[in-house]
């Protein structure tokens, strides 16, 4: 059962990682994994049984739901912007009530400083993406440089999957790298199962001919496994100075991250252009789809804090 659990948490985190402007940190911390998921990454040597119990099935979820739904919320994201993004938002919000039983005592003037530093920081990041247009790069037959600079992306990516409130979708958006990406992930998968082409769908900048060389497979092969070095290099040196401020400064870190979490609702309503489709109907249908969003994530944040308190009360 605990292998199922940590399955879907996984997915839940998958899902978010695709979502530009949305964090799967942030969803950690509302699933409450969080500080279990940094402790195990950063002393996965010290017990290294435990993490990989922990991890595999979370990892699977993520992995797998990342893949499944890039379509799905690409598609989502391109033809009816503002329903997907409210959508998510409505899960972000409805998540924060169980969020803030970590938020230990009365808020003081420090608490709402750390709040606010947090705030700032996410939206440090967000303002940019105001002014710039994201412009893509090509990553078909790249020079040998762009191999290196993925490694050092993938870093940076990572620093944003691990910090809740940062989304790294949003940050590959702003170097021009999310759709690109993305078309190297697809791409892959079409060229290596020979799946059909309309059943993915790419970018218009895509050169589809291209698929499904021998070629192609093994150079975006080496560009995901380069950026994917650069992510796990990245997580590791980020998940040990988040535990290390997790154990030090627990609540002032718990606060710092409420106002990443803040931000990254500005984040989702700005990291996506939402005037496709806009009309009446589609705001309408938008605040519906954020009611059932904050439902979904309410309800079992809910019901997990009566467990907990029941449990507790048991103890005593």
């Amino acid at each position: 059962m605990w292998f199922l659990w940590n399955f879907l948490k996984g997915s839940l985190i998958g899902i978010a990682v695709i979502i530009p402007g949305f964090s799967g940190g942030t969803v950690a911390v509302l699933l409450d994994v969080y500080d279990e998921l940094i402790d195990s990454i950063s002393n996965f040597r010290k017990h290294v049984k435990k993490s990989l119990k922990f991890l595999i099935p979370l990892l699977l979820g993520l992995g797998v739901f990342a893949l499944l739904t890039i379509k799905p919320i690409t598609w989502g994201l391109t033809n009816y912007p503002l329903i997907t993004v409210t959508l998510f938002a409505g899960l972000l919000v409805g998540g924060i009530p169980s969020f803030t039983t970590n938020l230990k005592g009365n808020p003081t003037k420090k608490n709402y400083w750390f709040i606010l530093g947090g705030l700032l920081i996410i939206l440090a990041i967000i303002i940019p993406s105001l002014f710039t247009g994201g412009n893509m790069v090509s990553l078909i037959n790249p020079p040998v440089y762009m191999y290196f600079l993925l490694v050092l992306v993938g870093v940076i990516a990572s620093i944003a999957l691990i910090l809740p409130g940062i989304s790294g979708s949003m940050i590959l958006l702003l170097i021009g790298l999310y759709v690109p990406l993305m078309d190297t992930i697809k791409g892959f998968l079409v060229s290596l199962f020979n799946l059909p082409i309309n059943m993915i769908g790419f970018s218009p900048g895509f050169n589809i001919e291209v698929l499904g060389t021998s070629t192609y497979i093994w150079q975006s092969l080496l560009l995901l496994a380069c950026f994917g070095v650069g992510i796990l290099l990245g997580v590791i040196f980020v998940s040990k100075v988040m535990n290390y401020c997790l154990r030090r400064f627990k609540y002032q870190t718990y606060f710092v991250i409420f106002g990443f979490i803040i931000g990254s609702i500005v984040g989702l309503y700005t990291s996506t252009p939402l005037n496709t489709n806009l009309n009446l109907i589609t705001i309408i249908i938008s605040v519906l789809f954020f009611i059932l969003g904050f439902t979904v994530s309410f309800i079992p944040g809910l019901l997990v804090q009566k467990k907990k308190k029941v449990s507790e009360n048991i103890v005593e």
